[in-house]
């Protein structure tokens, strides 16, 4: 999902590569953090370097593995002499995988001629290089989708994909064939995470009102729910629509064993749940923890819920105490910028688009902290921002490309930039 997502950048534009947030345990930390940026642009732009350098050692204590405030950090240790420091962060942030245009920066040209700068310019290049194995499974004709998400119905092989802008749902057979799904009449906003529950024959789907939607109106603004479908005559059966009280964009959902249906909110700070014995939408939990929730997954055991924060990373909810805990990233993990997530043996996969390049992660967590990443795809060359997927037996289908900026807040789209939608199809068995 397109995300608005507020950073301060202190430098030149290179600065802007990492522009999200990340792991803040705390909102008392995420405010200190804050508080120190805006004390740290104010001292860069007075050139008053050693005070650009206290500040932003300061926020990147509140906030660590945080990649724009790792690298606004190398600036300010070499703007201060400190640049052995500079280097080894500059290291740090190849080694997690990242692309910096470090070269392009002229606050490192005392140091860019180190070998140490050399060898780290070297992998950042390396990691524009395309990584996976992913194989193209199919295309949408309808190139104004605007695709965010995908689901699948075993029973019958049919995959269907939601779009933004159309705001609608399309069935794709196992023939490759294309129809519409959804109806105009039934009010759809525009369509995000969508899933399958192939024993009770119902598809659930997130929908929430987008500048980016055609027909968008002020009244709009703000406005989310979830559809339930039958899916064997494609009859709306039900919509759960939250109170205009307060903004909404749900954004991704998940099924549990039972048949109830959990989904996150993006603007609000709140999971919901329409429980298989109450047919209604409710509250399920509330914290100022999150900040932009997005992807859900479940632990093996079903006993805990995983979520993916575009600007903080994971949390493990339990389902029963509703405990929150933040999942902790290993020195040289990044977790910020992931979309949708899915346990897979054990392990959690995780689309990550809110960071160069664009990847696929297989992400390995032990008692609350991720120990290890292992990169499955990257710089696919149908990448543009890609979005949600689904789990089939050990593969991954997912939506590679949703060209959210190819379609403005008016609703406009740069059709001459648009590509057909495409599904990637990503083998997870090792």
């Amino acid at each position: 999902m397109k995300r608005t997502v507020h950073s301060i950048t202190l430098a030149v534009a290179v600065c802007a590569f990492a522009t999200f947030e990340c792991f803040a345990q705390t909102p008392e930390e995420m405010t200190t953090a804050q508080t120190a940026e805006h004390a740290a642009r104010k001292a860069f732009a007075e050139k008053a370097y050693p005070e650009f350098l206290t500040q932003m050692i300061a926020a990147n204590a509140a906030r660590p593995n945080h990649s724009r405030l790792i690298y606004n950090l190398a600036t300010a240790y070499v703007l201060n002499a400190e640049n052995d420091k500079a280097l080894s962060l500059i290291e740090r942030l190849a080694k997690m995988g990242l692309a910096f245009a470090v070269e392009r920066d002229p606050s490192f040209k005392p140091i860019a001629d180190s070998e140490r700068f050399k060898a780290a310019q070297a992998l950042f290049a390396k990691n524009r290089e395309p990584i996976g194995r992913s194989q193209r499974a199919f295309t949408a004709d309808d190139k104004t989708l605007i695709a965010e998400s995908i689901a699948y119905n075993p029973k019958t092989q049919t995959y269907y994909m939601g779009s933004v802008h159309q705001r609608k749902i399309i069935a794709i057979d196992k023939n490759g064939v294309a129809t519409d799904f959804s109806k105009p009449a039934e009010g759809l906003w525009s369509v995000l995470g969508m899933r399958v529950d192939a024993a009770r024959g119902s598809l659930w789907v997130c929908t929430s009102a987008f500048p980016q939607m055609r027909g968008f109106s002020a009244e709009d603004k703000g406005r989310a729910g979830i559809f339930k479908y039958e899916l064997a005559t494609g009859k709306l059966v039900k919509k759960y629509i939250l109170p205009p009280s307060e903004a909404h964009a749900l954004g991704d959902l998940i099924i549990d064993r039972d048949g109830s249906v959990f989904a996150t909110d993006s603007i609000a700070p709140a999971i919901y749940k329409i429980s298989a014995k109450g047919d209604t939408i409710e509250e399920f939990l509330r914290s100022n923890m999150f900040s932009s929730l997005q992807g859900l997954a479940f632990d093996n055991a079903g006993a805990n819920l995983l979520v993916a924060d575009y600007s903080k990373g994971i949390f493990r909810v339990d389902l029963s105490s509703k405990e929150i805990v933040q999942q902790k990233p290993a020195e040289n993990i990044t977790l910020l910028g992931i979309d949708g997530i899915y346990q897979h043996n054990g392990s959690l996969i995780a689309i990550q688009n809110g960071v160069s390049p664009n990847r696929v992660m297989r992400l390995s967590i032990v008692r609350d902290q991720i120990v290890s990443q292992e990169i499955l795809e990257a710089n696919h060359p149908d990448f543009d921002e890609p979005t949600l997927g689904v789990l089939v037996n050990d593969d991954l289908y997912f939506i590679a490309n949703s060209q959210w900026n190819n379609v403005n807040e008016k609703a406009e789209l740069a059709v001459d930039k648009l590509r057909q939608p495409v599904v990637l199809r990503l083998k997870l068995k090792k």
